[in-house]
């Protein structure tokens, strides 16, 4: 038993490692490449998910080990009065400041992945069923395209700042968040 619960502390360890890792490469100060908000969002929920499972581990395998302390404690009391003398010699048995400090890191843990879950739906760019074009009055914005004869076509601003492979080269609502 005792084994298992070294195990669980240490599978809780490491995965809150690496959630840590996750989350610092989900922030949105941090840009690695062309890495879109979508990605961000899903390593913000990866994360959050570590930090679930850790805080899972964690609390697990505390309350595993107070239980063992537990029954300890009252495997010993019953043993110690079997001819109905009491026995000089007694054995103290309380909860350590690591089992509080355990309960404490597993709690936060949780909450702290539960947050973040909830924080990477914030992070995903809504969708919207139409294009959303500014109306310019003084037509500063406008370019017109030159085509063959009478097949110019104007196009707007929004439309202009599109690069070649379709995406867009001024920066979008969600980069000032």
């Amino acid at each position: 038993m005792f084994q298992a619960v070294r195990a669980l502390m240490i599978v809780g360890i490491v995965l809150g490692a690496f959630g840590l890792l996750v989350a610092i490469f989900a922030l949105k100060c941090l840009r690695i490449g062309n890495m879109e908000d979508s990605a961000k969002a899903n390593m913000t929920l990866t994360a959050g998910v570590m930090f679930i499972v850790a805080g899972l581990c964690a609390i697990c395998g505390v309350s595993v080990f107070a239980n063992m302390l537990v029954t300890n404690f009252w495997m010993s009391t019953a043993s110690m009065y079997p001819t109905g003398m009491m026995q000089t010699l007694q054995t103290r048995y309380t909860f350590g400041s690591a089992l509080f400090v355990g309960w404490v890191a597993g709690g936060l843990a949780l909450v702290g992945g539960i947050m973040m879950c909830i924080a990477c739906r914030g992070l995903v760019p809504e969708k919207t069923h139409y294009k959303a074009v500014s109306y310019n009055a003084s037509g500063k914005n406008v370019s017109y395209k030159a085509g063959t004869g009478y097949e110019s076509k104007k196009t707007t601003a929004y439309e202009a700042a599109k690069s070649d492979d379709g995406r867009r080269s001024y920066p979008s609502k969600y980069d000032y968040v």
